[in-house]
């Protein structure tokens, strides 16, 4: 299952940033690892972040990976990067080496990622918003 950029891009609309789940903000990391999906990442590469892996330059949040054996860095959107640095600080992750992302199990694995996406993609659409299909 790939989930397009675009499509990763109209399911943060159904994204609610408050939910919590046993005193974790799971709403704040949903819309952190679609923003995610939506600069282009894969399952497997989201899965593999590191915290520390996202730094500030500029003023935007940069994003550093592996990629097919490379090393690459990509500067998020403001919109995506924002979800982004909203998770980091209320997860209390800068800087740190932990996964970027953790489940009530442990890390989010590439399975656990798509879970959450699909759990994002069947979620009702947010009043006064169409549900995408």
């Amino acid at each position: 299952m790939r989930l397009h950029p675009e499509h990763a891009h109209t399911l943060l609309t159904r994204v609610d940033p408050g939910r919590m789940r046993s005193g974790r903000a799971v709403g704040l990391r949903d819309g952190a690892l679609l923003a995610l999906v939506a600069a282009g990442f894969s399952a497997v590469e989201i899965a593999a972040l590191r915290a520390s892996a996202i730094t500030m330059e500029n003023r935007r949040a940069v994003v550093r990976f592996q990629r097919y054996g490379t090393t690459g860095s990509i500067v998020l959107p403001t919109d995506l990067g924002a979800r982004l640095l909203v998770w980091l600080t209320e997860a209390e992750l800068w800087g740190r080496s932990e996964p970027l992302f953790r489940g009530c199990r442990g890390p989010l694995t590439p399975i656990g990622i798509r879970k959450v996406i699909e759990r994002c993609r069947n979620h009702q659409a947010a009043p006064g918003h169409r549900k995408a299909v």
